[in-house]
């Protein structure tokens, strides 16, 4: 990871700012991007390095990325090396109440934008021809893509399960690795208070009896991201306590 340029959207907190803090730990430089400007400046006193950079940017406009790529990677004297695609937000309305709204706001963000961000991101690692060093897609998905779906949220992580696998297919070939983590119920500000107590690590949805740390899905993160793991191609780990085993 030394010297390695990472972007990681909805890296303000949570999961997402477990990972710039892993990748920042092992060596990298890392772009932080989310919708909330308090958030972000929260995260970079939270790791405080000068190898941390913050940018509002609300990855559901598609017609932002050329721009805002472009921008960052003048910044960076170079392009990204590492994606790591984090964004996601949750809204928990079930068949047979689902809005047509609710599904194209979930759909802008947890499918739509790390389709033409990948797309994007990808065409610029082609463009500049072949590295002798592997680049990376991680895509952050669900327990959810895993079981039985009827609501928004959870069928956008079965689309970015299946979409991690066929890019990595087409992709590997030129360089590009491709993989994906399933959280199970994490201890993050997303989270339903109902089933996540942040004073209390218990609780009944997986055989472990517990919730995970944001950290614990990094520590995989980290693995994923460095070069350990250049032979997984396609994979979306499921870490989730169990819970899929159901």
């Amino acid at each position: 990871m030394l010297g390695k340029r990472v972007l990681i959207t909805g890296g303000g907190s949570g999961i997402g700012l477990s990972i710039a803090k892993k990748a920042i730990a092992q060596g990298a430089t890392v772009v932080i991007v989310g919708r909330n400007d308090e958030k972000l400046k929260d995260a970079s006193v939270k790791i405080n390095s000068p190898r941390l950079i913050t940018k509002v940017w609300d990855v559901s406009n598609i017609d932002s990325i050329t721009k805002n790529l472009s921008e960052l990677n003048n910044l960076l004297g170079g392009e990204f090396d590492i994606l790591v695609n984090n964004a996601g937000i949750i809204d928990g309305t079930n068949f047979p109440n689902v809005a047509p709204k609710q599904w194209d706001k979930i759909y802008s963000v947890n499918s739509r934008a790390v389709f033409f961000l990948s797309q994007e991101i990808v065409k610029r690692w082609l463009q500049s021809g072949k590295v002798s060093k592997y680049r990376k897609i991680i895509n952050i998905s669900s327990q959810g893509g895993f079981v039985g779906a009827t609501y928004p949220y959870r069928l956008t992580k079965w689309d970015v399960v299946g979409m991690t696998q066929g890019l990595a297919l087409k992709l590997a070939p030129k360089g590009i690795i491709v993989n994906g983590i399933a959280p199970g119920i994490i201890a993050t500000e997303m989270q339903d208070s109902s089933l996540v107590d942040q004073s209390n690590a218990f609780i009944n949805e997986n055989p472990l009896k517990r919730y995970a740390l944001p950290e614990e899905i990094a520590e995989l993160a980290g693995f994923l991201m460095s070069d350990s793991s250049n032979f997984i191609v396609g994979h979306t780990v499921v870490c989730d306590g169990g819970f899929i085993l159901k």
